[in-house]
């Protein structure tokens, strides 16, 4: 079995929706679990905190994430906080028990709430929005958007000074661009779909690609069927055909599993849950991709990056 990263998992998020009065650990049957987990040789996670767009504003973002904080450690306990690369190498060489990166989604509360103190709580990668507006820009669901506000280019150079990730993922095309235009550090898409073969807006252009690329990020590629088909049907055969586009046309070098598995309502086919990983590598397989190349695209360029990422 290869060892797996994923780098999107809103486990948090399906905990507080579905299982609201019980723990992580005591949840082995919910979407993202424990054995799930194992079964599908999952060694890491990025563990996102999602912060909704209804919650943005001066009056109840910072709120909202201190609650948000706050439920994360006493319903995820299991899951140690990766901090260090020595951590990450324990996790993913399997000498200590599975282990959780942190991700921000939607940093409207960094207004009141300090990166800072964000990243002394383990987070070293942020999205500034989600689909919608926020007093830092455009999602990408908003009709004629336009790009970073004054606030939200002035977090920008903060994320950068303190050596944070920024999620590109739910950004709208102009606020993506300001973003690749100021910041200095390491662009990534934790969960993403492409556009030359589902094209939406929340979907990744082969431009928007190189640029990732080059400033030496990766991208995961979702399993959620919007992402996947523009009839919101997808199945395992299509995320495969996902990864192997971008294989064909960018190289194996900087793609990923990027699942956002409890983020969303729909199922794709044959990839329901972590324990069906190993089917997607018998899928690249038969397809003739070399183990090595297999165990990249599920960790192996994860590992790299988030190596690097706390390295610095």
């Amino acid at each position: 079995m290869h060892t797996a990263i994923d780098s999107h998992v809103d486990l948090l998020y399906d905990l507080l929706r579905h299982h609201p009065e019980t723990t992580f650990e005591k949840a082995p049957d919910a979407w993202i679990s424990l054995p799930k987990l194992a079964a599908g040789g999952v060694r890491i996670i990025v563990s996102v905190l999602y912060c909704t767009d209804n919650f943005n504003g001066p009056e109840k973002a910072a709120d909202n994430l201190r609650q948000l904080l706050s439920s994360a450690e006493r319903r995820i306990r299991s899951l140690a906080t990766i901090t260090t690369e020595r951590e990450l190498e324990r996790c993913y060489q399997g000498t200590e028990a599975p282990g959780a990166l942190r991700l921000l989604e939607n940093a409207d509360a960094l207004l009141e709430f300090s990166a800072e103190e964000l990243k002394k709580l383990g987070f070293r990668m942020a999205g500034l929005t989600h689909v919608g507006k926020n007093r830092l820009g455009d999602g990408n669901a908003i009709p004629n958007p336009e790009g970073l506000t004054k606030e939200g280019r002035t977090l920008v150079a903060e994320l950068d000074r303190l050596g944070f990730a920024i999620d590109t993922a739910h950004l709208s095309d102009p606020c993506f661009n300001d973003v690749a235009e100021q910041f200095s550090g390491k662009l990534i898409s934790t969960h993403t779909g492409f556009r030359s073969l589902c094209n939406i807006p929340r979907n990744l252009s082969d431009e928007q690609v190189r640029m990732i690329l080059s400033r030496g990020g990766v991208i995961g590629i979702a399993a959620f069927p919007g992402m996947l088909s523009l009839d919101g049907r997808a199945d395992l055969d299509l995320l495969f055909r996902q990864i192997d586009w971008f294989v064909q046309n960018f190289g194996p070098a900087g793609i990923g599993i990027g699942t956002d598995f409890g983020g969303y309502d729909s199922v794709c086919q044959g990839f329901e849950d972590h324990s069906r990983l190993p089917a997607l590598a018998e899928l690249l397989t038969h397809a003739g991709y070399p183990d090595q190349t297999i165990s990249d695209i599920f960790a192996g360029n994860w590992f790299r990056f988030f190596s690097e990422l706390l390295r610095d």
